[in-house]
């Protein structure tokens, strides 16, 4: 399956792409093997990014972009977005918010690093691609102890330890 968009070459583009997504419809996407595909690709490819970049993260839902640059900023228009989309009801607790908007936060910094030409060179292809497709196609998440995360409507659970 080939989900890989150009859309992560910008950030307003990848930002507009967000502005698409039923929020209030998380979990309810079509259940078949399309949404256990695009999170299974979704964990391989933060953890080949990890051991690319030989970094000590531990968890699928950390910040990659920040592993190559620190001390990077979103605008504050996108930041607000973000907050908004926290503090309103679209996307049910039970639906992962919590990591929902950690996942789209390291999404939209891959865009802003992709923009600025500073993701390291490789063949590996964008990691939080896949993410953004399954939320794109109504998946959602829940996430218990903060490691082991079930995906809606499929009901497969996956481990979100990096080791």
């Amino acid at each position: 399956m080939d989900i890989d968009s150009y859309s992560f070459y910008n950030l307003d583009l990848g930002f507009a792409r967000l502005q698409n997504i039923q929020w209030e419809q998380l979990g309810q996407g079509k259940q078949d093997e399309t949404l256990t595909e695009l999170m299974s690709q979704f964990l391989s490819r933060v953890r080949e990014w990890v051991k690319f970049l030989q970094s000590d993260q531990q968890h699928i839902f950390g910040n990659l972009a920040t592993q190559i640059h620190p001390d990077m900023e979103l605008p504050p228009s996108i930041m607000q977005w973000l907050e908004e989309l926290r503090n309103c009801d679209r996307i049910q607790p039970w639906r992962g918010r919590t990591y929902v908007i950690q996942g789209i936060y390291n999404y939209l910094c891959w865009c802003f690093l992709r923009e600025s030409n500073a993701v390291p060179e490789s063949n590996l292809p964008h990691p939080y691609e896949p993410f953004i497709s399954f939320l794109e196609q109504g998946g959602g998440i829940y996430v218990e102890h903060h490691y082991f995360m079930d995906i809606y409507p499929n009901f497969v659970s996956f481990h979100l330890r990096i080791s």
